[in-house]
């Protein structure tokens, strides 16, 4: 069975500043675009790997997403920050301020959690790294082409923009505790996801059992 995630949206929960938006792309679905072209590469490179290998991609191309995402997140934040100050001359110093300790706390191990995918990647024999590379160049396109059309505006209210100040806290907290997991091993990260699959069978069986 071919298997694929469509992790474009992956880290759109984190993406705390407000935004109204126009999406464009609902009648993109039946034609081919970055989003099909990236699903046909990787469902052809799937079908040549075994299922324990096809896992251990997946691994590795989620690391990949949750660096990228958050290279987007600091992006959306940094403008909010820059729309907000504009408008609210009061909160510009406090914001500015602010989200450069979130990029200081952030990019250290963003930095790291990137040179320990690239060494990982070099060590694993699950799949050929010029084929993960090139599936991840789809990928990206495929993630480029979702957000383009979503056309993204900054909410610069008072209110909009305090809220995105007090949440930078949040999103810092959640960012670091991702590019942790991305600095686990792939190995552990497989080993997690087959203890929550077999303790998510065992309670199912468990509920199915205590119905009869």
């Amino acid at each position: 069975m071919k298997l694929f995630l469509l992790t474009l949206a992956l880290f759109f929960f984190l993406a705390t500043p407000s935004f109204a938006a126009d999406d464009k792309a609902s009648k993109e679905i039946a034609k081919e675009t970055p989003i099909t072209k990236w699903i046909d590469a990787e469902n052809r490179l799937l079908d040549t790997l075994p299922r324990g290998n096809q896992d251990v991609f997946f691994i590795f191309r989620n690391k990949h997403a949750v660096i990228r995402s958050i290279n987007v997140v600091e992006r959306d934040i940094k403008n909010a920050v820059k729309a907000c100050g504009k408008e609210n001359s009061d909160l510009k110093s406090p914001m500015n301020n602010r989200f450069k300790e979130w990029q200081n706390a952030v990019h250290p191990i963003l930095t790291e959690a990137q040179n320990f995918l690239k060494q990982e990647l070099k060590e694993q024999d699950a799949f050929h790294v010029s084929d993960y590379q090139y599936i991840m160049k789809l990928n990206d396109k495929a993630y480029e082409f979702s957000e383009s059309k979503v056309e993204k505006t900054p909410v610069t209210t008072k209110e909009a923009c305090e809220g995105l100040l007090n949440s930078m806290d949040m999103t810092e907290d959640k960012l670091v505790t991702l590019l942790q997991e991305v600095l686990l091993p792939e190995a552990v990260v497989r080993e997690r996801v087959e203890q929550a699959e077999k303790a998510q069978k065992e309670a199912e069986e468990k509920a199915k059992k205590s119905k009869e």
